[in-house]
């Protein structure tokens, strides 16, 4: 995911201490079993506790990686003996009955072999595998700041009001998929095992759901990486992504989101710390797991974006990323868009750090009816942390401290951070909610969603003339014409829905 933190000085001394508590607890001794009671999952877990621990690893290592894992696809017409001949390339001797399949992809964990480099690089040897890659992550990497009062010039350099005239928020019909750490679909307690600093306990942690997003508006929500239970947001991210394109007009904590009458559908395929440590600790791990672990594999991300496709998505927003290419991830994205689906990704956060190329926005270029979108600030300058390149296509509000501070950010409603803050607090709660100012490619992306959705409810409803009328209608930034910067340009909303000379 691509939200760049904003950490004030004394978040950053809370987030050191933080990480000397880690590296005691990450010692030898964390993996004893401590004395609890045994904890029963009220849904089937999908974060097993070997993923979770594979999930530490990758943070400790610094891996971009899921260890021990690996994707492969084999080539039209292999069967079942070919696939069981190209597994006894691998050392572990793998059978095909330990293959579990994601569409036409499979996954294989070897336990025997953490570095998925290697194993893909041997699949891919052999002569029945078409391509074979580790099972990337894509990160969420954030610290939100407090609460505070509404300040979102982002609707207004967008000229939002007067967009609004043409077409009031879309209409209900349009489903917005956001495949992203998810949004909170129960109001309700669940039990969770967590540790405490000298054991470990289980605790009543309470959920609610975003009250300027009514529950009513949340369709069809699928959990792909946590448990087959409801969809919870413990991270805020798919929160904050989704008031952005949707959040409701008569609300309590913000203004409306850009397309506030369409329905959200949230599909979670991130997890975050409190969804690991809670796994971890319910094996029996003893101590904090990385304050920077989880993230978005890229098998979960493919299962995401084709179930939104799938059932009715018409916009998908994809605010996440990573240095790797995937095949996968392109393919599962030209599926959507071939079912009928807009898709927006986030650029990438990492111009400072040499500007990498970050997937799937790569992709985007490649496939009409998918867009990647980079950010700029309020004077409309390039946001400083905003990855860029030949293929970025479009510009949107994803806010930068450098320019304006506080009121230089994205303000949506999402979880109080407060409540959750791994640097702080041991016990959280995810049922208080309030306007938060974040920033970020990822905030940059749900802004052409919501667009999306208002020309969708407006007629234009191929995802390859959605692109097509954002580009068209773009108020040009930078050198002439399309650039490395800022692509085509600044999306101007009001022009896009005049629609002149598009095709449906």
């Amino acid at each position: 995911m691509h939200l760049k933190p904003f950490i004030t000085s004394g978040r950053a001394v809370a987030l050191a201490l933080a990480c000397l508590i880690v590296v005691v607890a990450l010692s030898s001794s964390r993996l004893l079993k401590a004395q609890t009671d045994t904890w029963k999952p009220d849904y089937p877990m999908i974060l097993t506790p070997d993923r979770a621990l594979a999930l530490v690893r990758a943070a400790d290592q610094k891996l971009d990686y899921v260890p021990g894992e690996v994707l492969v696809k084999f080539k039209a017409g292999v069967d079942t003996s070919g696939q069981a001949r190209a597994l006894r390339g691998l050392r572990s001797r793998p059978t095909v009955g330990d293959l579990e399949w994601h569409h036409d992809v499979a996954r294989f964990k070897d336990p025997t072999e953490q570095d998925a480099t290697i194993l893909a690089a041997q699949l891919a040897s052999q002569p029945e595998v078409a391509y074979a890659q580790p099972n990337y992550l894509r990160h969420v990497s954030f610290t939100p700041n407090d609460n505070g009062f509404s300040r979102q010039w982002n609707l207004s350099v967008l000229d939002m009001p007067r967009a609004w005239d043409i077409n009031h928020g879309a209409n209900n019909s349009v489903i917005v998929a956001v495949v992203d750490t998810g949004v909170t679909t129960a109001a309700q307690a669940f039990t969770f095992p967590t540790w405490n600093g000298s054991t470990t306990q289980n605790i009543t942690v309470p959920f609610g759901t975003n009250p300027d997003l009514s529950a009513s508006r949340l369709v069809s929500a699928r959990d792909f990486a946590f448990w087959e239970g409801p969809v919870l947001d413990m991270v805020g991210h798919g929160t904050h992504v989704s008031s952005t394109i949707g959040e409701d007009s008569n609300n309590t904590l913000a203004e409306a989101g850009i397309a506030f009458n369409v329905k959200i559908m949230p599909v979670k395929v991130c997890v975050g710390y409190w969804e690991v440590q809670f796994v971890m600790s319910a094996s029996g791990y003893r101590g904090f797991v990385p304050p920077d672990v989880g993230g978005c594999d890229t098998a979960d991300v493919a299962d995401g974006i084709r179930y939104a496709a799938d059932n009715g998505a018409k916009v998908i927003n994809l605010s996440l990323g990573g240095p790797e290419p995937s095949p996968l991830d392109r393919d599962a994205i030209a599926y959507a868009v071939s079912k009928g689906a807009f898709v927006a990704i986030s650029m990438g956060n990492d111009y400072e750090n040499g500007n990498p190329v970050d997937y799937p926005a790569a992709d985007a270029a490649t496939i009409d009816g998918a867009m990647s979108v980079g950010s700029v600030g309020r004077s409309l300058t390039r946001a400083w942390y905003s990855n860029t390149g030949p293929h970025l296509e479009i510009s949107a509000p994803g806010g930068s401290d450098r320019d304006g501070g506080f009121s230089g950010l994205i303000w949506q409603a999402t979880l109080l951070p407060s409540d959750s803050d791994v640097s702080t607090v041991l016990f959280p709660r995810f049922d208080r909610y309030a306007e938060v100012p974040y920033q970020g490619t990822s905030m940059a992306a749900p802004h052409v969603s919501g667009i999306a959705a208002l020309l969708i409810s407006q007629g234009v409803t191929k995802p390859a003339a959605v692109e097509a009328l954002i580009k068209r209608t773009a108020r040009d930034l930078g050198a002439p014409g399309r650039d490395d910067e800022f692509g085509y340009g600044l999306i101007q909303p009001r022009t896009a829905l005049f629609g002149f000379g598009v095709t449906k």
